[in-house]
């Protein structure tokens, strides 16, 4: 069982808003025949998570090629490139400052890292020491860790920037986001991320509760940007989001499961996805200014390239 350090940190407290039980969202619908078999059957070892599903809803095929082919990417995602580059270092640095701060290392010794680091990163920065969850300061903090709990015949992973426990028995999730864009609440509150991550804590947080369940209701999710530090989206959970989200998901891996991958029928995703010249769907790159904010290109680094086997995890 792996566990990650705890830290104190404070200041302005997010906004609390509320996620409806909205209907699940239509993902690309498969016809599952009688004695229908799927191109190429899941791996008895393969672990979701809240990437995989998300590529699987976007396009089919993308999922396969990435997941199940795990092939290298083709092309560039965006361009031009060595800014898309840049913002993804930015993005990366970002997330190992905010670790290193909440694992104890003090501000002025992250602040000396700073002396040639770029404005923006400063900038970032100053932003979260001024203006993080103020509750910080009395929770117990686990950066960076991962979760992993069972989903029908799987197991799907989340991996937290933070889990935040604090002493009234509430549990905050907290996604530290460096994307230039906030997307609408309601493009949040229907993100697969937004559906796992809870779920999973609930489903797999027992350790963090002396050892008993989540209630779900204890369980908030925080966007926080830091190009919008004054404009946290928080999501409360619920027993009626939980079961929602479970059948969901479980609706989500019934389709993977009998599927053939085909390719999504729009040819919007294709513009930023680098494997659109194994489709035949263009050879150069959308602009970065049109990337959806869901798609910044700080997710490339920590999702495309990781390997989840190689993570140490949490499982129930």
């Amino acid at each position: 069982m792996a566990q990650s350090p705890a830290s104190n940190a404070a200041h302005n407290p997010p906004t609390t808003y509320y996620l409806p039980p909205t209907p699940i969202p239509k993902a690309i619908r498969l016809k599952a025949q009688k004695g229908h078999k799927p191109i190429m059957p899941l791996p008895p070892s393969f672990q979701f998570s809240q990437s995989s599903l998300h590529d699987f809803e976007t396009c089919p095929r993308r999922f396969k090629l990435r997941y199940l082919d795990r092939l290298r990417w083709p092309a560039v995602e965006v361009e031009p490139i060595v800014e898309a580059e840049r913002l993804a270092r930015l993005g990366q640095d970002f997330h190992r400052l905010v670790q290193q701060h909440l694992i104890g290392l003090e501000v002025e010794v992250l602040n000396g890292y700073l002396v040639s680091a770029e404005d923006e990163l400063r900038t970032w920065w100053q932003s979260y020491l001024a203006h993080r969850p103020e509750v910080l300061a009395v929770a117990t903090l686990h950066p960076e860790l991962t979760l992993s709990a069972p989903l029908r015949d799987y197991r799907v992973l989340a991996r937290f920037d933070l889990l935040a426990v604090l002493p009234g028995g509430e549990f905050l999730i907290i996604d530290w986001k460096t994307s230039r864009q906030k997307p609408q609440r309601e493009h949040l509150a229907r993100r697969v991320q937004t559906r796992v991550y809870p779920y999973v804590l609930a489903q797999a947080g027992a350790a963090f509760n002396q050892g008993r369940p989540i209630d779900p209701a204890a369980i908030k999710m925080i966007y926080w940007y830091a190009q919008f530090p004054n404009e946290p989206e928080q999501f409360d959970y619920s027993p009626q989001l939980f079961q929602r989200d479970e059948q969901f998901l479980s609706q989500l891996v019934e389709q993977i499961q009998n599927s053939d991958f085909p390719l999504v029928e729009s040819h919007e995703p294709c513009h930023h996805c680098v494997y659109r010249s194994y489709c035949n769907r263009g050879d150069s790159a959308g602009p970065l200014t049109e990337l959806p904010p869901e798609a910044e290109p700080e997710a490339a680094l920590d999702v495309l390239d990781l390997d989840w086997e190689q993570i140490a995890e949490i499982q129930f």
